[in-house]
């Protein structure tokens, strides 16, 4: 079978799978139920982003386990975040398992070579960024739109100097495409709940430090850089109103946008998506045309500008 024909299969299959999964939801009572602090209001299925699991794992059994370290990060942390939907599970417990999945992905890139006073701020950064996007799944369309952005940008980047199997990325893209048009609504079929964020997030994560890696270049960094500016500043604010930033909330910058203004969920969401196109574009400029020595610099520079900016617009936003 062509692979043209095999993707083809493969999104009739997740459709097929999606619609059985959301009767089985409703039936077993696998539901987001909204409270003060939710950005819904009706009951909404929740895991739906187990239909990007499992467009990975069609990958990964057609093409013989390829990068097996990867797959086993997914598999576990899709188990124990399936369990967490379910029935919420201990903040602890869920750290465990992170640290286990991050620690399997910094293997899959031989990470682990490295002194070990250099792999433990590596380890911290990872798990933080595991969990900042996990905390920006909060409203229609973010992941979806977002991740679309970020694996969108990996692909281009494989044409243009091919680093990883091509076929991860259209099977990862094909799985967000499928579970957006199901969440991509005014009314959400379903959330991605712990499932999709979590085992998104330790996807990208993989794809940012592999591309870093064999680029020799930090600026790869900058292709998930909006969520890391909002979930960074966000906890920075909330440690120091002495917060619990485990527990739900509404102070990330989309939520604002979403609260105080008259912007809709989706809009929101796709201006987050667009802002981080826009600046990927930039980034893959710079890591064609600049020199290595520049990276750093450049990635430091960018970041600091949309820290600055996320301040001032929720300083604004927050005044109305």
């Amino acid at each position: 079978m062509s692979d043209s024909l095999t993707y083809i299969a493969t999104v009739i299959a997740l459709f097929i799978f999606s619609y059985l999964y959301i009767s089985l939801a409703k039936k077993w009572g696998i539901e987001d139920v909204p409270n003060e602090r939710s950005s819904h209001s009706q009951k909404t299925i929740r895991g739906g982003g187990i239909i990007f699991v499992v467009a990975l794992l069609i990958y990964f059994v057609s093409h013989s386990l390829s990068y097996p370290y990867l797959a086993a990060a997914i598999a576990i942390l899709a188990i124990i975040s399936f369990i967490d939907d379910i029935r919420s599970l201990g903040t602890g417990i869920r750290l465990v398992f992170q640290f286990v999945g991050i620690g399997l992905i910094l293997y899959q890139v031989n990470l682990f070579q490295m002194p070990f006073w250099y792999l433990i701020p590596i380890f911290i950064t990872c798990l933080g960024m595991l969990n900042i996007f996990n905390f920006m799944d909060g409203i229609n369309g973010i992941t979806g739109f977002y991740t679309l952005v970020a694996i969108g940008t990996f692909l281009y980047m494989n044409q243009i100097n091919p680093i990883i199997d091509n076929a991860i990325l259209i099977y990862g893209f094909i799985g967000v495409a499928v579970f957006g048009f199901f969440n991509f609504r005014k009314k959400a079929l379903f959330f991605a709940g712990d499932i999709g964020s979590i085992t998104i997030g330790v996807f990208i994560l993989y794809l940012t430090l592999h591309f870093c890696i064999q680029l020799n270049s930090i600026i790869p960094l900058l292709f998930i850089s909006v969520y890391f500016v909002d979930g960074s500043v966000t906890i920075m604010e909330r440690l120091l109103k002495k917060e619990n930033i485990f527990k739900p909330h509404k102070s990330h910058l989309y939520q604002v946008l979403t609260q105080k203004t008259e912007l809709t969920h989706l809009q929101v969401s796709g201006l987050f998506a667009f802002v981080q196109l826009c600046i990927n574009g930039v980034a893959i400029y710079s890591i064609l045309k600049g020199k290595p020595n520049t990276g750093i610099l450049f990635t430091l520079i960018v970041l600091l500008i949309l820290t600055i900016s996320c301040f001032i617009i929720k300083r604004k936003v927050n005044k109305k």
